[in-house]
């Protein structure tokens, strides 16, 4: 998808012509998007239920990004819902621009807006990275009385498609979710630290390991056996870094 011509108007372009971005987004779901997703998600749709199609995109005066909001629209358009158009991601932009994992997770992302008690909610972005971003919002609709049925992304990066569910040999499906071989590698890697770590991003995340996506336990998983290949301490190490994302995103917002 990144390398699709009308990627960069649609991706960066919202603020300087915003109907050319989203005509863009359009074409770029148009030709790339695969159509048996929207029978996968058609799965979890529950019929007589209030559902609405929600995707994490910023305010409107600081919005660059129309993937989001057009593809939130082209799956309402298929199952005849709302596009809900009044919950929006507040976080910085500067996290946005980081592509390590240290970074977004400590930088995750908050969001602001109304959720409907008791609606079904189709979650949808751009692209899935380290899902933690779907997953933030996850938690957001389901603190405020609304219930996620499924998530969905035009595309997902090159490490999570490596290991995806295949079928006809196109990604169909990944774990946002930590499975139980991930779970029980972040133990072993952490052993008697686990709980020391786990009350680090309680107290700086606002959230624990077992609230943590599959990609974001693997990096995890993968730096605590580095870690303590050192003998360092692996919740100091990650409490450090948490300050140091914490520190510069907050900076970013004055």
């Amino acid at each position: 998808m990144a390398s699709h011509d009308h990627y960069p108007i649609a991706k960066q372009h919202m603020l300087v012509d915003a109907r050319e971005s989203i005509r863009s987004a359009r074409v770029i779901i148009d030709e790339l998007h695969d159509e048996r997703v929207f029978d996968l998600i058609g799965e979890y749709v529950r019929m007589g239920r209030t559902t609405k199609v929600l995707a994490p995109v910023k305010v409107p005066d600081v919005n660059t990004n129309a993937l989001g909001m057009a593809y939130a629209q082209a799956v309402a358009n298929v199952f005849g819902f709302d596009v809900a158009s009044d919950v929006f991601q507040i976080t910085s932009e500067k996290r946005d621009r980081r592509v390590d994992a240290m970074s977004r997770l400590g930088l995750p992302p908050l969001f602001d807006g109304e959720i409907e008690a008791g609606a079904d909610y189709i979650l949808v972005d751009d692209v899935f990275t380290t899902g933690g971003t779907l997953a933030c919002l996850r938690g957001y609709v389901h603190r405020h009385g609304g219930n996620v049925i499924v998530c969905s992304t035009l595309a997902a990066g090159t490490r999570v498609t490596r290991e995806a569910t295949r079928y006809d040999r196109r990604q169909m499906g990944v774990a946002l979710a930590p499975t139980s071989v991930r779970v029980r590698e972040l133990r072993n890697n952490l052993a008697d630290e686990y709980h020391a770590l786990d009350s680090v991003f309680c107290e700086g995340l606002k959230y624990g390991l077992q609230q943590l996506t599959e990609q974001e336990a693997r990096f995890v998983s993968s730096q605590a056996r580095t870690i303590r290949a050192t003998r360092e301490s692996v919740s100091e190490w990650f409490a450090g870094r948490i300050r140091a994302a914490r520190s510069s995103g907050i900076q970013k917002n004055g």
